[in-house]
């Protein structure tokens, strides 16, 4: 007992009092003497709703088929309408709304760790049964809901695994960002080394048959004329073993073979092709789900598995962490000015915007000749991608709390706001209604809407929530898939229905 009794006390010496977190202006008292809820930050809700309806329009791109190659195909062409919608919507959205959900993720668990009473259970114990819960949510939305991009498996490994760092200060959170941020630019760097390394033996096995070829020309063209001057069948039984004897020397070795095709699928990969996309999508028109399920199957594992640990993780870290350092900063509780608020936006989307022209640019060189583009370059065009991630998404942060702080526009942030409150419930169902949608056992649309259409879908999803959101929360606390994964970590069926009183509140400050 004296064991447990220190072993329980050191944990709880790990959380944040909630001292540490910024006192902020939306905030109301628990509602249960047992669970108390997180303080809620209307900044923060905001921002959580516009990242979890603003990733929609780039997940569409998946759900519909508008697949890599299409895109590919798109920026081959530089040119049209379609193509400057795309180049708008990657610069704008491509992973600052991921990086967006991210932030307020890591603000979150802190706001989760800092309750001030959590009855008889350890703060530590809940947070962990919670991320938990939430890796099984997110299977259940890659592998039933057939979303392979699912984030939300991702979200529970990395707060298991950044949970540590909840204790550390300001200064060291930022530095701890600062790292992984780096360590996702050299995986890019990394694996566009190992693309030019492929090209260099490429190039030297090229050397090696050009050799080849020119030798065996030449020893052809001598045996020739060795047998028209010799006519004897002696004469030419040995140039037949001449040719013979060349022939078993004219050929690449199985290493060469291997290195030569490594740099060749390396190209197919990348390369345009109109029929590309076609096996795809008749896959994805079947109407039977077993068959969808198969064909998915090994996309969903890569995500979850290979991806995760090699690029993944590094991606989720920089933004979580950058979270929690935010959080701490007082970031969200306008610690600055208005007039600082708006000068960050400034900054941080102006630059992320010019890394991302230098990525589509690059892009686009490497999309013409890409050999040319590894003889030529340096850095990949994707290795200030995460720095451009980062700045975004700090801007747009900054861009809605200067927004919010002027009171223009009131009732758009808070339908925002009340969609920030659902997060889990508007994720997991943007999965079920694109999967009934587009997939053959659904209404079959995958690869039959143009860019366009796919996003007056996705926008309409979106104020379909919005107006969902904002009725849900008039007579209940916690959205559907919330009241699930609450009742869960507290081992009880928790009451949801609003009170009288709070039905009248605001549905940003209330919970």
């Amino acid at each position: 007992m004296i064991a447990l009794s220190d072993h329980h006390q050191k944990i709880t010496t790990m959380i944040p009092p909630a001292s540490e977190v910024p006192s902020h202006a939306f905030t109301e008292p628990s509602t249960s003497r047992t669970f108390s809820s997180s303080p809620r930050i209307a900044s923060l809700d905001v921002i959580r709703g516009a990242g979890i309806l603003g990733a929609l329009f780039v997940s569409i791109w998946v759900f519909g088929g508008f697949t890599t190659n299409a895109q590919n195909g798109l920026l081959l062409k530089s040119k049209g309408f379609d193509y400057r919608l795309f180049g708008t919507m990657d610069l704008l959205l491509t992973g600052k709304m991921k990086g967006l959900v991210a932030i307020a993720f890591g603000a979150g668990m802190i706001l989760f760790l800092s309750k001030e009473s959590q009855g008889s259970q350890a703060k530590a114990d809940l947070f962990i049964r919670r991320q938990m819960w939430l890796l099984l949510f997110g299977l259940i939305n890659a592998l039933i809901f057939l979303w392979s991009g699912d984030m939300l498996f991702h979200f529970g490994i990395m707060g298991i695994l950044l949970f540590p760092f909840i204790r550390l200060s300001q200064k060291q959170l930022l530095m701890a960002a600062a790292f992984t941020l780096l360590i996702f630019c050299g995986k890019n760097y990394w694996n566009y080394s190992d693309d030019k390394k492929i090209y260099r033996k490429f190039l030297a096995v090229t050397e090696v048959e050009k050799r080849i070829k020119k030798d065996s020309s030449h020893n052809a063209k001598k045996d020739s004329i060795l047998n028209l001057q010799k006519k004897d069948s002696l004469s030419k039984q040995a140039g037949a073993d001449t040719l013979t004897k060349n022939a078993t020397k004219d050929t690449l070795t199985k290493d060469q073979q291997e290195e030569k095709s490594a740099w060749e699928n390396l190209v197919a990969e990348k390369k345009f092709d109109p029929k590309k996309d076609d096996k795809d999508k008749k896959a994805m028109q079947k109407v039977s789900y077993a068959k969808l399920w198969d064909h998915l199957l090994p996309n969903t594992q890569y995500r979850e598995a290979s991806w995760t640990y090699t690029i993944g993780v590094w991606d989720f870290a920089t933004m979580i962490l950058l979270g929690m350092f935010l959080l701490k900063f007082g970031f969200f509780n306008n610690r600055l000015s208005r007039s600082q608020y708006l000068l960050l936006a400034v900054l941080g989307i102006g630059f992320g915007l010019l890394l991302g022209w230098f990525r589509l640019h690059n892009s686009q060189l490497s999309l013409q000749n890409y050999a040319m583009y590894v003889a030529t370059h340096r850095i990949s065009h994707t290795f200030f991608f995460p720095l451009e991630i980062a700045l975004t998404s700090i801007g747009y942060a900054s861009l809605l709390i200067f927004i919010v702080a002027t009171g223009a526009v009131n009732r758009l942030w808070r339908g925002l706001a009340c969609v920030g409150n659902l997060a889990l419930t508007i994720y997991l169902m943007q999965t079920i209604f694109c999967s009934i949608f587009f997939t053959g056992f659904g209404m079959g649309y995958f690869g039959r809407l143009s860019q366009t259409q796919l996003y007056l879908i996705a926008a309409e999803i979106c104020l379909f929530q919005v107006v969902f959101s904002v009725l849900w929360l008039r007579w209940f606390q916690y959205g559907p898939a919330e009241w699930l994964l609450r009742s869960l970590v507290y081992k009880t069926w928790l009451p949801n229905r609003r009170q009288a009183r709070l039905a009248s509140d605001s549905a940003v400050s209330a919970e």
